[in-house]
């Protein structure tokens, strides 16, 4: 069921109360997670956190607390699976879910009070009917009929007219029942960012600050840099931010320079960490720039050369750190690469964002926080664990800890540049295969920071950038319209690869297939595969099946 009132029926209703909350391990539900943290204190509500990245993690949390703890609330995790069944709840346990993953478990959305979805119901237009999907439970007597083949053949002959249009019309509705389910439940896709709905939420309540917007802008942005929203709706959403933005500035009494928080609303470019970078390097490693340049070939390369002349910036300002170029320079940075933006196939180069400044040194934009984010959840040293990366990211997200961010930002350039050269080495190597109705890249072990691909952001960034640069080089007319499915290593003692399937360029919504068929072909192959993920378009396998699997999905499709 949806809650309404989410003042009353949440936030009150749990004042005094013992929650457990569980967090995925994604930006937007750290952000979501850090706004919460701070309504719940004004509350002095009593809460323990746990970081899930799948199912199984969920499973584990629930088991080891649900005898001390009746309330859970869920951030980004539990929406898609029918939460109280999979975790075989007893019924005074109640479940509160904030999940930004689509589309949500009809028996969630149908549960009368057990599971309280806090998203908006008008998210959910294209929900079946409940009488579509589900009916009064059947008759002892029928599930004996049906369980029993003679007695079922017998019964069939001294049935009378009454009993076959019952059992037409049951058919029937059985047929209704499985197109409406498939139709619900063919793509999966994401919403509104949770902590924009938890930004909301803190404006309603009258706890909101710049300090809390900024989690919501990042969270955005993150839905925006890994292509989980459609830019229309990023436009909308942000329209939204600028008025908070607007308002909390006008609201706002600190005028001094060292510690007064701007967070201004402007033009920002297409390039990876150029504030914290080199002009060459970023227009070099950004997957915009690479794609539109083609700066992977002999010919792309001279051309960043080209652009740097016209702009007039001398090789040796490009390659020097941003803030320690020659400040007329910076200053006209902008300006001068939009004029050339036609020339060299960059339109759209710029698009609107938000930048957070403090003090006289500390600029950041959205996007660099997210691939800073990225850099300490999924580029750390493989011994550390989810939580201390998790507490990591908090910090990260935490205006007195510089150092933290620029640490992190720094081991994000490693992975831009990573991504660079691995789909470098694939057109190189002419590594993209045509299945057919898909093309696919597999990741082999032992190749440039493999390890770094088995993790789901960092591998889908990887699947975007190869896909626009398999696009941009094809001489196949029908490279637009093919979906692709990279594959890295995972566990390398075990013999398991991660497989990620995406949609194709020419798609403009980013709703996803891959998980129905996927489980499809596997149903079909009768192969072990994991879809612990709660994106169904990741999967684990034994990399021994991968060829066959391939096969079969290439028949599914066509």
């Amino acid at each position: 069921m949806y809650v309404n009132d989410i003042k009353k029926e949440f936030f009150e209703f749990l004042s005094g109360k013992r929650i457990f909350l569980m967090v995925h391990y994604d930006i937007d539900g750290i952000c979501a997670c850090k706004i919460l943290q701070s309504l719940l204190r004004y509350r002095n509500i009593l809460y323990t956190l746990a970081i899930v990245q799948g199912k199984e993690d969920i499973k584990q949390a629930f088991l080891e607390n649900s005898e001390d703890v009746k309330y859970f609330v869920l951030i980004n995790c539990g929406g898609t699976i029918d939460i109280a069944e999979e975790l075989n709840a007893e019924d005074d346990i109640v479940f509160f879910i904030l999940d930004s993953h689509r589309p949500i478990d009809l028996c969630n959305i149908y549960s009368s009070e057990q599971v309280r979805l806090l998203s908006g119901e008008e998210e959910e237009a294209l929900v079946p009917a409940f009488y579509d999907v589900f009916r009064e439970s059947e008759s002892e007597e029928d599930k004996e009929e049906e369980s029993d083949e003679e007695g079922r053949a017998a019964k069939r002959r001294r049935l009378d007219e009454e009993e076959i249009m019952k059992r037409r019309e049951k058919r029937l509705w059985e047929e209704n029942k499985n197109k409406v389910l498939f139709e619900y439940s063919q793509f999966t896709y994401y919403a509104r960012a949770s902590a924009i709905f938890m930004f909301d939420f803190a404006w309603k309540l009258n706890k909101e600050d710049k300090d809390l917007l900024w989690l919501a802008i990042v969270a955005l942005t993150e839905q925006l840099l890994l292509g989980k929203i459609e830019n229309s709706q990023y436009t909308i959403e942000m329209e939204t931010l600028r008025s908070h933005c607007k308002r909390l500035q006008n609201r706002t009494y600190d005028t001094e320079v060292q510690t007064s928080l701007k967070i201004l609303f402007e033009k920002d470019l297409r390039l990876t960490l150029y504030r914290h970078w080199t002009v060459e390097h970023s227009l070099k490693y950004s997957m915009f720039t690479a794609v539109r340049l083609k700066l992977w070939t002999l010919k792309g390369d001279k051309k960043i050369y080209q652009l740097l002349a016209e702009m007039g910036l001398p090789l040796a300002q490009s390659r020097q750190h941003f803030t320690s170029m020659d400040l007329q320079l910076r200053k006209e940075f902008h300006g001068s690469l939009e004029k050339l933006a036609e020339k060299y196939n960059l339109q759209d180069i710029e698009f609107t964002s938000f930048i957070l400044q403090y003090g006289y040194r500390n600029k950041f934009c959205a996007s660099d926080i997210v691939f800073a984010l990225l850099a300490v959840l999924e580029a750390s040293p493989r011994d550390k664990k989810p939580e201390e990366l998790f507490n990591q990211a908090l910090d990260c997200l935490s205006r007195s800890k510089i150092e933290v961010i620029k640490a992190a930002l720094e081991r994000a350039k490693i992975i831009v540049k990573t991504l660079f050269k691995t789909v470098q080495s694939a057109l190189d190597m002419k590594q993209i295969i045509n299945a057919g109705p898909f093309v696919y890249y597999v990741i082999q072990e032992g190749c440039l920071d493999w390890y770094m691909f088995s993790h789901l952001h960092i591998l889908s960034l990887l699947a975007q950038f190869i896909l626009k640069a398999y696009v941009s080089m094809s001489k196949n007319r029908k490279a637009p319209t093919l979906p692709l499915i990279v594959s890295a290593p995972k566990d390398v003692e075990r013999g398991t690869c991660l497989l990620l399937g995406i949609p194709p360029v020419c798609e403009n919504s980013p709703k996803n297939f891959f998980g129905k068929a996927f489980e499809q072909v596997a149903e079909k192959m009768n192969c072990e595969v994991n879809c612990d993920y709660l994106d169904t378009s990741y999967i684990v396998m034994h990399a021994k099946d991968r060829t066959r699997f391939f096969d079969a999905l290439a028949a599914l499709l066509n």
